[in-house]
């Protein structure tokens, strides 16, 4: 879990942030902020650092910036997490995001409905065990669509 964010440079609405005070993530946290305020771009960190995809973050190198994007981060144990030249240090895979995105790959949201929506739907509310039953079911729906081809 990320603790605490000490520096933002050259993504998205971040030229040279370096929080002055005790700026501290809980365990869970909300950003809130007025539009065009860099709440999307904090997600995208976030979700690349959860994930160690460095496009969410080179995507959003900030307009007119010489230099790259530069984040520093650090978690509950006090480790430090680099995003320099294109990369993190060590990626956060126990962080999850919530966001925009997050729904649009779990959850039906908008107008749209495809079946990968229905079936992340329903694994969200079946929980952990229903979600392995049905792993277990696609599985063996799976097994049965080969043998029936061969």
């Amino acid at each position: 879990m990320v603790s605490q964010i000490h520096s933002l440079n050259n993504v998205g609405q971040f030229d040279a942030v370096a929080p002055s005070g005790q700026l501290a993530f809980a365990r869970m946290s909300i950003v809130y902020a007025e539009n065009g305020r860099g709440k999307t771009t904090i997600a995208a960190i976030l979700r690349s650092l959860s994930s160690g995809d460095p496009k969410m973050i080179s995507d959003r190198h900030r307009v007119g910036a010489a230099d790259s994007p530069h984040v520093v981060l650090q978690d509950l144990d006090g480790a430090q997490h680099v995003f320099q030249n294109g990369a993190w240090s060590v990626p956060l895979s126990d962080l999850v995001v919530f966001d925009d995105a997050f729904v649009a790959e779990n959850i039906c949201s908008g107008i749209e409905i495809e079946a990968g929506h229905r079936q992340n739907l329903h694994e969200l509310i079946l929980g952990a065990q229903g979600v392995a039953l049905n792993a277990a079911l696609q599985r063996n729906i799976a097994c049965l669509l080969y043998t029936s081809d061969a």
